[in-house]
């Protein structure tokens, strides 16, 4: 697989949110308890409930620094994932497909999604 597709879907889903304005306080707050639940730094830790709860999936880049696309399917996880946590300072993004590429659902660097919106069948991890 090449990876220019996701990189520059990702780099477009990047460039909109940067356009975005910060945080609300209570949204900064419900992200550090998120990711107190993920105790591993550069990763992405995924729930198959929402509110962080139910079994834990957790994907990160091998070797560290670099990025990589995780196929859900192939772990179980297709279409699982309810709620996410993001440690890593970098954005990561979950796919429809199972080869993240389309359209991203971008998981901001040290953020959480309590309530998942999208049925992910692969993500991508840097």
């Amino acid at each position: 697989m090449t990876t220019s597709k996701p990189i520059a879907a990702l780099a477009a889903a990047l460039l909109a949110l940067a356009a975005a304005p910060g945080a609300h306080a209570a949204t900064a707050v419900a992200d550090a308890e998120a990711l107190a639940t993920c105790e591993f730094a550069g990763t992405l830790c995924l729930w198959d409930r929402t509110g962080f709860t139910g079994t834990r999936f957790t994907a990160s880049p091998f070797p560290p620094g670099t990025a990589t696309c995780v196929d859900l399917v192939e772990h179980g996880w297709g279409e699982r994932a309810r709620s996410a946590v993001n440690t890593s300072t970098r954005t990561m993004a979950l796919f429809l497909t199972d080869d993240c590429t389309g359209h991203p659902y971008p998981v901001d660097a040290g953020s959480s999604q309590s309530e998942l919106t999208i049925a992910a069948n692969s993500a991508w991890v840097q």
